[in-house]
């Protein structure tokens, strides 16, 4: 069994010893269904269009949703870029020409009419979980997006090893995780997606957004937003950001341009607390209830 890990910040050179504490969820090495609850119908695939997108033999086109593959620059880079290459060989080598079956969950389309969906294709030990797999495997890294976020901790943990031992795409500085502190370099990734980790400074909320902060200076330094909405429909969702106050985290998301460098949060899964920390109180537990009386209310007027 592995064990899936919520982490964030600081751990461009973290050892594998260091492993991000947990907010609790096993998974199995090989195929779980259990964060795609809605099975689908299984089909041929007829051809594999790029590196996270096959076609079936209905005609329909599968995005593979959680696993995002190196995409080259088609201006910077107009031949294809090598771990682009290595991500499509890894993909045709797993699913062309083989029945694969489709389990969703939340969003089934996007707006281009492609599924969303988590494929899984027979293996010598039972099904095998694509998405999973390329991901171990270091040919693309784990994601979500709104509507889509609830396979993402099952896929975080597949990432964490061959990241450690810089496999595959991360075996390029192109991919290593950014540190909270490289303000500069951040907003030049402006549109991309970015891991960064670095140590909370401050964890602020207004009306609309929760902050967390990680500089003194919320009009330069790097920020991850998340919408109070979300916090106020996640449990003691607002008490566990507050406990983020002084610990290394780990984000994912793509960077934008919002006074100082943003990445704007869809889940709390894309927060993962490192080092060694306690990590972000669950739910209902003593340590959140303990926070919550030592915390003050959360601040309405202090900006990001």
């Amino acid at each position: 069994m592995l064990r899936i890990c919520i982490q964030t910040k600081r751990v461009a050179t973290m050892a594998s010893a260091a492993i991000a504490a947990c907010w609790g969820l096993a998974v199995a090495s090989r195929a779980d269904e259990t964060c795609a609850t809605d099975a689908g119908s299984s089909h041929d695939v007829v051809r594999v269009i790029d590196s996270e997108t096959v076609l079936l033999d209905d005609g329909r086109e599968v995005r593979l949703i959680g696993a995002l593959a190196p995409k080259a620059d088609a201006i910077a880079m107009p031949d294809a870029w090598p771990p682009e290459r290595e991500a499509l060989r890894a993909l045709e080598t797993l699913v062309s020409g083989r029945a694969v079956t489709l389990r969703y969950e939340g969003r089934k389309r996007d707006r281009y009419g492609r599924e969303l969906a988590q494929l899984y294709v027979a293996g010598v030990s039972g099904p095998e979980w694509v998405q999973r797999r390329l991901i171990a495997d270091g040919h693309a890294r784990a994601y979500a997006l709104p509507g889509n976020s609830g396979c993402l901790r099952a896929l975080l943990g597949a990432e964490e090893e061959p990241r450690t031992a810089q496999r595959g795409l991360w075996s390029r500085t192109t991919y290593r995780v950014r540190e909270a502190s490289e303000v500069d370099a951040l907003l030049r990734l402006a549109g991309r997606f970015v891991l960064v980790s670095g140590r909370v400074s401050q964890v602020a909320r207004t009306q609309r957004t929760t902050y967390i902060n990680f500089g003194s200076d919320w009009r330069r330094d790097f920020t991850a937003s998340i919408a109070s909405s979300l916090v106020d429909r996640s449990p003691d969702g607002a008490t566990r950001l507050s406990a983020l106050a002084g610990k290394e985290i780990r984000v994912r998301g793509w960077i934008e341009r919002r006074n100082g460098p943003m990445i704007v949060l869809g889940s709390f899964d894309e927060i993962e607390t490192l080092n060694g920390n306690e990590g972000v109180p669950p739910p209902g537990s003593k340590a959140a209830a303990d926070t919550k009386s030592a915390t003050p209310p959360p601040d309405t007027t202090t900006p990001r």
